[in-house]
């Protein structure tokens, strides 16, 4: 079991955040987690992909190269059950949300044929492949969407319709009439349009039951690759990806620097673009997050190489806040190490938000492995202020993937940990001595291909893998972009990255959004207080791991803020049109649920296990009823209004 580290001098201003828990899940090989959810039942769902057979904690056994992998836990850390879904090739879960009717769904990248758990044909190269689940974790359908090409979703996000936006980056076009991929003349699942230049943004909206109801392709001449979908309160969407095309295709701005840049898309519910933006400086700045906050503007958040009023050296965080027509308000900076990668961005109730992040590199030789390959939460005000930051981590690697609040209030932090890997610094002090071959000193040139390739880790998980599974789904997007890159000879430089273009519309689709080209440093910090800050809490509270890589998750508690009560009895969703789910608010070992009518006669009875217990109205007529929940820890009643529509 590994100590947990003494509690360090905090600086003022700066308070240590309550680690309540921490579990590691994984079989003997390597597990790579890419997504974490909160469920209603205040647990959460993990999602990733596995190599490893049945071994470890992992219960189900392989069914290819990589698995889809899935744990549904509960607000303890404990498991209640997991599964695995993969063909004969590799599988890469990216995403899985909770659905409307208290189900999931999968969504991620595959090469697999139909084989073993996988049933959809695919369409040639890397298709999107989604899988939809019940309560339950069993399989309800699951569809692919593809080109002849490369397909990798990125996200999924639902719907205020009931259904689903796939969202993700490809370099297909339409298949050829009748290739065998489409099943002759059938149209199901394949992509429409052509490339716009090598890679694009690529959207697919379907439906409840997966059929699709469109799709539209965004891009330019060069690399564009989506990063983050979300619904706006409109019903549209706002997109945000890394771009280094110039003005083509769907892309009406220039690239801004020497590297790529934020673009963003704001769509209507049909797709269409309503306005843009690109965001940038003199060299590299790759988004990774964007969701449109309570006042009905957006903040994009991500890590740049190009140099800021609050930037140290190297690969920052940098977050972005925007008007509600895509005007810059405000720009700031955070950092780690000498590369820091932003993986989640967290809006809280009060307007503050909470940072994911992880650095695997050091500013320096001097400044050791502490909060280096470390998960990094950093709190920040609605203006950008610093909070508070906490570092945890084992004594190798642990690369953060995704930061969700929980129901109670409280925040799940979870990735990749393998504890026995030293990192990058401990390699160059290595290197130093003579005991590493072949490995040199980084220079600020070199730092931004080490930013590239923690980004191709943490986008693709394909290069650690790669040797051991197929290379034919090596990390082809990051290499490509990389040729373009250098091929480049835009100079374009800005003293501080700003939004210098103004938010445009599309040309069949103007609008005239206004904003100017922003830039006021509103909240700005000031610098000494941005670095690395040595006094924040670091734990080494990881007990146990099972093999190479491993799921880890570790939940803290803001103490700025208590955790939320928990709801005794409650059904969502509610208003129902089928099913509902009543969740039990408490722990208990046995019970039974009841439902009845509003004129209090029984319809359903049925004996209990799980705190989520699913309900069946489907049967009834439009009306209120009750549905009671007796167990040897308690009981309660929630009244379930059913619908027609």
């Amino acid at each position: 079991m590994r100590k947990l580290l003494p509690f360090l001098l905090l600086p003022l201003g700066l308070s240590a955040q309550e680690i309540l828990w921490e579990k590691s899940f994984g079989g003997r090989h390597a597990e790579y987690l890419n997504d974490i959810q909160p469920t209603a039942d205040y647990g959460f769902i993990l999602g990733g992909s596995s190599l490893s057979m049945k071994s470890g904690n992992k219960t189900d056994p392989g069914s290819g190269d990589l698995d889809y992998w899935i744990w549904k836990m509960d607000e303890h850390g404990s498991a209640e059950w997991q599964k695995s879904f993969g063909g004969g090739a590799s599988d890469l879960l990216h995403s899985i949300k909770t659905t409307h009717d208290g189900g999931f769904l999968l969504a991620g990248t595959s090469n697999s044929t139909v084989g073993y758990q996988k049933t959809a044909e695919g369409h040639g190269g890397n298709d999107y492949w989604v899988i939809k689940l019940n309560a339950k974790g069993d399989p309800m359908w699951q569809k692919c969407f593809g080109g002849i090409g490369q397909d990798d979703l990125q996200t999924v996000v639902v719907t205020k319709d009931g259904g689903y936006l796939l969202g993700g980056t490809s370099n297909s076009s339409t298949p050829p009439y009748g290739h065998p991929s489409k099943g002759g003349e059938s149209n199901i699942g394949v992509k429409k349009e052509k490339t716009r230049g090598n890679t694009d943004y690529w959207l697919v909206k379907i439906d409840a039951d997966g059929n699709e109801q469109w799709q539209k392709t965004y891009g330019g001449q060069y690399a564009d690759q989506l990063r983050d979908v979300e619904q706006t309160r409109d019903g549209g969407f706002i997109v945000a990806g890394y771009s280094n095309s110039p003005t083509s295709g769907e892309k009406l701005q220039e690239n801004l620097g020497q590297g790529g840049d934020f673009w963003i898309l704001k769509l209507d519910e049909n797709g269409n673009i309503e306005w843009q933006q690109t965001i940038g400086g003199a060299h590299d700045d790759q988004p990774y997050a964007i969701h449109q906050t309570s006042d009905l503007g957006y903040m994009v958040a991500g890590s740049s190489n190009s140099q800021t009023r609050t930037s140290k050296k190297g690969t920052d965080l940098w977050v972005v806040r925007l008007g509600e027509n895509g005007e810059t308000l405000w720009e700031e900076a955070y950092d780690i190490g000498s590369v820091d990668i932003l993986t989640s961005l967290v809006e809280n109730q009060d307007g503050s938000f909470l940072i994911g992040a992880y650095s695997p590199i050091s500013n320096n030789e001097e400044q050791g492995n502490e909060g280096l390959n470390d998960y990094m939460a950093i709190k920040i005000s609605e203006k950008g202020e610093e909070l508070w930051r906490q570092s945890i981590g084992s004594e190798g690697e642990d690369i953060l993937r995704k930061v969700v609040m929980s129901r109670d209030g409280g925040y799940l932090m979870a990735g990749t940990s393998n504890p026995e890997f030293k990192g990058f610094a401990h390699r160059r002090q290595q290197k130093k001595k003579g005991l590493v071959e072949g490995l040199s000193p980084l220079d600020s040139s070199q730092q931004l291909a080490g930013a590239q390739k923690a980004q191709q880790e943490l986008d693709t998980m394909v290069n650690d893998t790669a040797s051991q599974v197929n290379e034919a789904v090596a990390g082809q997007l990051d290499s490509a972009t990389k040729d373009i890159n250098e091929a480049l000879g835009n100079t374009n430089d800005s003293g501080f990255k700003l939004g210098v273009n103004s938010p445009v519309g599309n040309l069949l689709n103007p609008t005239n959004s206004g904003g100017g080209n922003g830039g006021s440093q509103g909240g700005a910090v000031p610098m000494e207080n941005l670095g690395p800050k040595p006094g924040a809490k670091i734990s080494r509270d990881k007990k146990l791991n099972y093999g190479g890589k491993d799921f880890w998750v570790v939940k803290i508690k803001d103490k700025d803020k208590p955790l939320k009560e928990k709801i005794k009895i409650e059904a969502i969703p509610n208003p129902v049109i089928s099913y509902t789910n009543v969740i039990v608010g408490f722990d208990f070992d046995i019970g039974t649920a009841r439902l009845y009518d509003i004129g209090g006669r029984e319809l359903q009875k049925f004996e209990i296990d799980s705190r989520t217990v699913p309900v069946n109205l489907s049967g009834y007529p439009v009306g209120v009823y009750i549905v009671n929940i007796q167990t040897n820890k308690g009981e309660g009643s929630v009244k379930v209004i059913k619908n027609d529509n």
